[in-house]
């Protein structure tokens, strides 16, 4: 004879982002999920907002749901600022090219996994990165909405001519110098629906960000744009593919 355990497990290996309220992660969908199981170790002291891989166990009520976490990090948040404030801060003013790998929308954020360089040989101390979401606030146009994302790497920044991932921990090989660089990535969330006031609205993003094909990137730097229409109960999935966060660096 043989016996076999019932499996009731809803879904398993979903994803989604949210805050963390009342010892609740309420995702940007509206659901709520009672972390009844923890299969990794998070200091939710600190947490306010992340991104969180489950497997649902059972539904407990309206869009409440019993998860068992697999894995769970917090997300770098930041509200957007005027560009007429940013105009008086030199530092904000800064450009430095940043890399843009997954981007959507989700509960009133613009959300983003972000990479940018860092010197991993030697390695850099104090290494600091500035990353702002600044808005257009100069007479803009009914209904449309321009944000630029603006990075200020404080000189770490690559300037050879260029470099090609080898293969190791992300690590860099340079012909042109004996420094070797390396990337670092983030989640960040910055809440747009503070400053977008129409229910439906056109929005541009721009940035900059270094000329990348394949696995080569270049010195060379492009001007980037993105546009997307908003409304307030425009809602995307998170990418199911979750990042690994290797920020080695402190971001502001």
């Amino acid at each position: 004879m043989t016996s076999c355990k019932k499996d009731d497990t809803l879904r398993y290996g979903n994803v989604t982002m949210g805050n963390l309220v009342d010892g609740k992660f309420i995702s940007d969908q509206g659901n709520t999920f009672n972390m009844v199981e923890m299969n990794t170790t998070v200091d939710l002291k600190k947490f306010r907002r992340g991104i969180m891989q489950c497997d649902v166990l059972r539904e407990t009520g309206e869009k409440e749901y019993d998860v068992r976490v697999t894995y769970m990090d917090t997300v770098f948040t930041k509200a957007p600022v005027l560009a007429s404030i940013a105009a008086e801060d030199e530092e904000m003013m800064v450009e430095d090219p940043i890399y843009i790998d997954q981007r959507w929308i989700s509960g009133g954020y613009l959300n983003m996994y972000i990479i940018f360089e860092i010197q991993v040989n030697p390695i850099l101390k104090d290494s600091k990165h500035m990353i702002n979401l600044v808005a257009d606030d100069s007479a803009a146009e009914t209904g449309k909405y321009t944000f630029t994302l603006r990075h200020n790497a404080f000189g770490e920044t690559f300037k050879g001519t260029e470099k090609e991932d080898s293969g190791e921990a992300g690590v860099v090989s340079l012909s042109s110098s004996q420094i070797s660089w390396g990337f670092a990535g983030c989640y960040v969330s910055f809440p747009i629906s503070e400053l977008i006031t129409d229910n439906n609205a056109e929005v541009t993003l721009n940035w900059k960000s270094h000329v990348v094909t394949g696995n080569s990137w270049s010195s060379a730097i492009e001007d980037k744009t993105y546009k997307f229409n908003y409304s307030k109960d425009y809602f995307e999935h998170a990418p199911l593919n979750i990042k690994s966060k290797t920020v080695t660096a402190t971001v502001e």
